[in-house]
């Protein structure tokens, strides 16, 4: 079993600076993708409870791990939770390739639903809004 390189006492208490280094150090080293997320999303919630200093802490790690790895359970676990490392279009892009099933399941519904609605079913004309 893999020991844990940080506590969540260190993960709240210690310095942005310090953590940033160590952090990025970690994943260099061990390669752990779903762990360093694990870490990230303990900072975020340490920004989220007040701490403005954390505000897109390793934002380009962020992006490394969200855009050029591999995606796991936990990448789609807190996908949502970093919406604000990337821009629109960058989350557009990685919505569909991190839930690419999800994507086009959406498409067939509505195409379905668009085939099949009741004013297509009944020949009835579309009501029109003044």
């Amino acid at each position: 079993m893999n020991e844990q390189p940080f506590t969540s006492k260190q993960l709240f208490s210690l310095k942005k600076n310090t953590l940033e280094k160590r952090i990025d150090s970690y994943y260099r080293i061990s390669g752990d993708t779903d762990s360093t997320v694990q870490y990230l999303m303990a900072l975020n919630i340490r920004e989220r409870l007040g701490d403005g200093e954390f505000h897109l802490i390793l934002k380009e790690l962020v992006q490394h791990l969200f855009s050029q790895r591999k995606v796991t359970k936990v990448i789609k676990k807190f996908f949502f939770y970093f919406k604000h490392y990337f821009t629109s279009k960058e989350w557009k892009y990685l919505n569909l390739r991190v839930f690419p099933v999800r994507q086009y399941a959406e498409k067939a519904i509505n195409a379905v639903r668009s085939r099949f609605s009741i004013s297509n079913l009944f020949g009835a004309p579309e009501a029109q809004v003044e």
